[in-house]
């Protein structure tokens, strides 16, 4: 069963046992950059921060209060709060598939996740790596050892290491940008077809953490029906392999809109 199916019925509210002894990898100052050691992440099974979110897109924008929960591999889940801790608006990502709830309004809009990285194809599990700054493969996950001949590393001229997967996706080239500590900087993604959409991601303040060091500043950018879509994420707090459930299940007596009107999701509009 496909999870837009699942997604329709019964979500993806499974329980993931925590564990809060997971080793913390410090990646700050061990080893050479072009170690690829140094930017292995130590696993995680659930991730859950308060915050702050700003979204633009096509002239209007939205800055509210935040919840983000997610478990591995399973579900992410983004909560918007404008005030008074009361969730008018919520995003639930499972698997290949994205569900936006505005439940001020009581409608919502269930696409696939390309939708939030202007078209490239991926799963909860890669957007996952994207929202908590993780290197990773298309295709095959997170960054670790058995993938360490799958990826070049090189410094720019400003000093920075770039950690590029030697098979690329068809149609763009992708890559990941670290400091010399050892901090992501960026996620890279580079169309081949002249007038693609584009897709980058910038990282900032990074906090080491028992899943290792974790950007609390992430700005995405990317298109959607060719308008400009910008997404920013603050994390306040970071609590790490708790156990909670997420409901992805999509409200029956909602009204179902288009993706070319995600602004009034999050912008309240009629």
């Amino acid at each position: 069963m496909s999870c837009v199916a699942v997604l329709m019925t019964t979500g993806c509210s499974k329980k993931i046992v925590g564990n809060n002894d997971v080793p913390a990898l410090v990646n700050d100052a061990a080893g050479a950059t072009n170690n690829p050691s140094r930017y292995y992440q130590a696993d995680w099974t659930s991730f859950k921060s308060g915050g702050h979110a700003d979204l633009a897109l096509a002239g209007k924008s939205l800055g509210s209060s935040m919840q983000m929960r997610m478990q591995r591999g399973k579900a992410i889940y983004l909560s918007l709060r404008p005030a008074l801790g009361i969730e008018v608006a919520k995003m639930v990502i499972c698997g290949d598939s994205i569900l936006l709830v505005d439940k001020v309004h009581k409608r919502y809009i269930l696409e696939k996740a390309s939708l939030l990285t202007g078209g490239i194809p991926v799963t909860v599990d890669i957007l996952q790596d994207i929202f908590l700054g993780r290197a990773f493969e298309l295709g095959k996950g997170s960054f670790n050892q058995s993938m360490t001949n799958d990826f070049t590393i090189e410094s720019d001229n400003g000093g920075n290491v770039i950690l590029k997967p030697k098979f690329q996706f068809k149609g763009f080239e992708y890559n990941f940008v670290y400091d010399t500590k050892g901090n992501i900087l960026s996620l890279d993604v580079t169309p081949s077809k002249t007038g693609a959409s584009t897709y980058s991601v910038k990282y900032a303040n990074s906090k080491p953490t028992i899943a290792g060091r974790v950007p609390t500043q992430i700005d995405a950018a990317t298109k959607i029906n060719g308008q400009a879509l910008e997404l920013s994420l603050e994390y306040d707090d970071m609590k790490w392999n708790e156990v909670f459930d997420i409901d992805a299940t999509a409200p029956s007596k909602y009204k179902r809109i288009e993706a070319k009107d995600i602004m009034q999701i999050f912008g309240g509009g009629n």
